[in-house]
């Protein structure tokens, strides 16, 4: 059974409509805002319906991404939707699936499908359950 392996192939960073674009928790949104403060960057945030959830608003490639070295100059603090990436969590049905714009979930697709997504997604699958968590709480 494969195990998700990032082939940091772009895809995943790079943004072409609002709707693809990550859901994030008010402390991530706290957080990107002070780091993208530190960098002069400039954020746009959009509230997701009365979830207590925002929607990180990005066209093209996310500010923290360098495209150079294909490598997240945030990775340690990246939100959980970041985390969770190949898979996407729906905040209004909270159903969880698996993103095909991920050039390694295209070469698996047939051993995904037909294997456990504990031993394939074990990080990714965690990620979601922390949202799942945090979610209850508010």
């Amino acid at each position: 059974m494969p195990k998700f392996q990032c082939f940091r192939c772009l895809h995943c960073c790079f943004f072409s409509s609002e709707d693809e674009c990550p859901v994030v928790l008010p402390r991530e949104k706290r957080r990107l805002e002070e780091l993208a403060e530190a960098e002069g960057v400039e954020l746009t945030f959009r509230k997701v319906g009365n979830e207590g959830l925002y929607r990180w608003v990005i066209k093209g490639y996310c500010p923290f991404y360098d495209v150079r070295s294909r490598g997240c100059r945030i990775y340690e603090e990246r939100p959980l939707a970041c985390r969770m990436f190949p898979l996407l969590l729906n905040p209004k049905t909270g159903e969880v699936s698996v993103s095909r714009a991920c050039d390694w979930v295209v070469a698996n697709f047939g051993e995904i499908m037909s294997g456990d997504p504990k031993e394939v997604f074990p990080e990714e699958l965690n990620a979601a359950l922390t949202v799942f968590k945090e979610l209850r709480k508010q």
